[in-house]
């Protein structure tokens, strides 16, 4: 063959390494091929960590790979969401986001340690929770009238529990004082189970949490939920009103979670992993086992997701600016 004759056949041949699949096949098509990981901002066995391993494993039997829980709690979501902020993003890490690592670092930090809004994709909504006000059942003022009207005759003297102030339930707290001039004072738990635990004992009068952290011990007559923030009245606390109920409309706060993956994760990636959760919050045991813990399953399209998180950092940021909370 001649040279030129050559060097012709050798340019009609695909160079070493560039693609010769199929038009069809794109980046993402064959994932996932190994396990993913799901990383939790929660500590196991709370509702949320149950939330997400129920799902890993319905996700594992729809896509054929295991999805395994890490849980990296602490900082508001913010240790969990800067692990995976800072991963590959070729949809093998994926983050059980949430108000706290989306609404309200951005507030809480000087320096977040991530952009919620720039590093993350929203994936798949998954559902949301109401925050619960408890008391002890000997506490006099157990509705929202007479806490009202008690907390403004004497302001300061009566004490609510809470996991600190960078947590959907304490912030709740913060918007009912700023709401109803209500003059509460908080003290601050390592966890939904500290100050429970106090409240039970007489040593507060108040507790308040996501409602799945307190359902035992209201099961038990050993607090009285006095209202929840749902929009509407919890099916695990039929006969608790909401706020919204009280008069208080602007009190309707909950605790939300959903799926978000590092900013440039393949497109057919984000399409299994949505398509399978929706398919999960579709399925009985999955909306059983949520609701049994107060959580609401919702689809909610990314694009209208993204909205409703930004309208809620909007909110919150407001929030903590009035009740003059300080970034770290």
């Amino acid at each position: 063959m001649r040279r030129r004759q050559f060097a012709s056949a050798l340019g009609a041949l695909p160079l070493a390494g560039q693609a010769v699949a199929p038009a069809a096949w794109a980046e993402g098509d064959e994932w996932p091929t190994r396990s993913v990981r799901i990383v939790c901002p929660f500590t196991p066995g709370g509702s949320q960590d149950n939330i997400a391993r129920r799902l890993g494993v319905k996700l594992g039997e729809y896509l054929g790979q295991s999805f395994v829980i890490e849980n990296r709690s602490g900082a508001s979501g913010s240790i969990a969401a800067d692990n995976v902020a800072k991963s590959p993003a070729d949809g093998y890490s994926v983050l059980l986001g949430n108000i706290g690592s989306h609404a309200l670092v951005p507030h809480l930090f000087t320096k977040p340690p991530y952009n919620a809004f720039t590093d993350f994709e929203t994936v798949a909504w998954i559902g949301t929770q109401p925050n619960l006000l408890c008391c002890h059942p000997g506490f006099a003022h157990d509705t929202v009238a007479k806490l009202i009207a008690a907390a403004k005759a004497e302001p300061g003297k009566y004490q609510y529990g809470g996991s600190g102030i960078g947590t959907s339930p304490t912030l709740a707290m913060e918007l009912f004082k700023q709401k109803t001039g209500a003059d509460l004072t908080l003290v601050s738990y390592r966890g939904a189970s500290a100050s429970m635990a106090d409240v039970v004992a007489g040593h507060l009068p108040l507790c308040v949490a996501n409602i799945d952290s307190l359902m035992g011990q209201v099961g038990s007559g050993k607090l009285k939920p006095i209202a929840s923030t749902g929009a509407q009245r919890s099916p695990v606390t039929p006969d608790t009103p909401t706020f919204a109920e009280a008069g208080y409309p602007d009190l309707v706060v909950t605790s939300w979670s959903l799926w978000a993956v590092p900013t440039g994760t393949p497109a057919k990636a984000k399409e299994k992993l949505k398509a399978a959760t929706e398919r999960a919050l579709q399925s009985a045991d999955v909306i059983d086992s949520m609701r049994q813990g107060g959580f609401e399953p919702g689809v909610l399209p990314p694009a209208e997701a993204d909205a409703f998180i930004k309208a809620e950092y909007k909110r919150w940021g407001e929030v903590i600016r009035a009740a003059g909370i300080q970034p770290q």
